[in-house]
């Protein structure tokens, strides 16, 4: 099988290779029990992300037809984003015939990159483990996959729905009120609804790689998939009456429903936190009580912290996830956040794969 390697700084305007790549990736996924390549990067796939693309094609073809450029079957696929940051996906037929050394090859003899550069390694595979041995890699960043089975009536969803009520207990004694997204931007206005998103999601995320330094724009983009749902979105919502010029929030209402500017009301509300859910559209097509379901993003504000309200508003976001036919709740979390996976721990969560990346040179 002779393999040759095509590079891609506009992928997504190649449908036929497309087709190729996907297919692979379906294959992988089959194989590995695990996907090779991240949503993220899946999207830099199929759109302008401004990521490079290496495409390995062999020469036998396909029943089904040619794909590739000059035709043949794609066996592998490495995507590099602006970041340098790399994630590569290698079909089970190419696996042992150097098709993983000939991406990153075509990487730096046709794209031009050299350097440093970051490997994902999804699952963490002992095939995974000995590639990167050939690039001097190191592990600098681990990620856990948890998750936890709360099938209907079941112990631990009876847990969830119990530990909920005294979690919105909590917010309410707090002053916090819960309002989903949908009923946050009837409440205010989706502009600055999502000014306070960004600006909770950068306090939490100042030290994250991709979460981190997000604005408007970004956030509309992250949002902009086929398994968004504003009601998937729970927002922590607190009145804050120590008011200032500077101060940053929605001015809260008056009675007569309009802006509080001019009426006396110097309280501003504050997003205190929120709690992204997510249900993958396949799953959404599953039986209620069959479905994956997966607590995407948890924020707080800073000073949100130190008062219960993560371990609470993970709850709430848990228990919406039962009432939207959930029947297993997966989540990611740094390695290396020590009391975030402790907390997890305790809500029942175990850990059932590690992602890791290795920085190594071309």
């Amino acid at each position: 099988m002779a393999i040759t390697y095509d590079t891609y700084e506009d992928l997504w305007e190649h449908s036929e290779v497309l087709e190729g790549v996907h297919e692979v990736l379906q294959e992988v996924a089959e194989a590995d029990g695990v996907a090779a390549i991240s949503e993220a990067f899946v999207r830099g796939i199929d759109e302008d992300f401004g990521h490079k693309h290496v495409v390995a094609v062999s020469d036998e073809r396909t029943a089904e037809g040619t794909r590739g450029e000059q035709g043949g079957r794609v066996v592998g696929v490495l995507a590099m984003d602006p970041d340098r940051v790399i994630e590569l996906a290698v079909s089970p037929e190419g696996r042992h015939r150097g098709v993983g050394v000939g991406l990153f090859e075509a990487l730096r003899d046709q794209l031009g990159v050299s350097g440093a550069i970051d490997v994902w390694a999804h699952g963490d595979s002992a095939g995974a483990q000995r590639f990167v041995e050939s690039l001097d890699a190191r592990r600098t960043r681990e990620l856990l996959k948890m998750s936890l089975d709360c099938l209907p009536a079941t112990k631990s969803a009876k847990s969830i729905e119990a530990k909920s009520a005294e979690a919105a207990d909590l917010c309410a004694e707090q002053g916090i009120e819960v309002l989903t997204y949908s009923e946050s931007i009837e409440r205010f206005d989706a502009d600055s609804v999502d000014a306070e998103w960004v600006r909770v999601n950068n306090e939490a995320f100042a030290w994250h790689p991709e979460q981190g330094g997000w604005d408007s724009e970004r956030l509309r983009a992250a949002r902009d998939t086929n398994w968004f749902e504003p009601d998937g979105v729970l927002m922590l919502w607190v009145r804050d009456q120590n008011s200032a010029a500077e101060r940053v929030g929605i001015p809260c209402a008056s009675e007569g429903g309009e802006s509080g500017e001019g009426t006396g009301c110097d309280d501003v509300f504050r997003l205190a936190g929120f709690h992204w859910t997510k249900i993958p559209l396949e799953e959404k097509e599953k039986d209620s009580g069959q479905r994956t379901g997966e607590v995407y993003v948890v924020c707080l504000s800073d000073d949100a912290r130190g008062r219960g309200l993560g371990q609470a508003i993970t709850l709430l976001g848990m228990k919406l996830l039962l009432d939207r036919g959930c029947g297993c709740i997966e989540l990611y979390v740094e390695g290396d956040n020590a009391p975030a996976v402790s907390t997890y721990k305790r809500l029942g969560f175990e850990v059932v794969h590690t992602d890791v990346v290795y920085r190594g040179r071309l």
